[in-house]
């Protein structure tokens, strides 16, 4: 899709309305602003509408940047004093009392802790 400018969006959304909010008709009327290669198209003119009726916005909202907070110092801690306690205890159990994800803490113990999986006496392999 084309990026359009505040001002365009703009212009855009005050054609759709003053026109009924007839997705057609506001293609018609923007054809002598945009010309006829260069108009947005139905499906821009109607996901911009929707977007602006949703959030009240007229310009993209910002990507949230991921933040890996599960793998935290804390965390790390309460990983490695939990598998000190109890070496037995299983993967989802021990998730659980600690409020982590299962695939979080699997990475912490992969990743940060250097453990792996089981042994056949039942403990985890160093």
């Amino acid at each position: 899709m084309v990026k359009y400018t505040n001002e365009q969006r703009l212009q855009i959304l005050k054609i759709y309305y003053r026109n009924s909010e007839s997705v057609a008709a506001t293609l018609r009327a923007l054809t002598p602003i945009f010309g006829r290669n260069s108009r947005p198209s139905r499906q821009a003119v109607t996901s911009l509408v929707k977007r602006f009726e949703s959030t009240n916005l007229l310009c993209d909202a910002a990507v949230p940047v991921r933040l890996w907070v599960g793998q935290c110092v804390e965390n790390i801690a309460a990983v490695e004093t939990s598998v000190a306690n109890d070496p037995n205890q299983s993967i989802p159990r021990r998730s659980q009392e600690l409020g982590i994800a299962k695939t979080t803490f699997w990475r912490i113990l992969r990743v940060r802790i250097l453990l792996y999986t089981y042994t056949r006496s039942g403990s985890l392999k160093n």
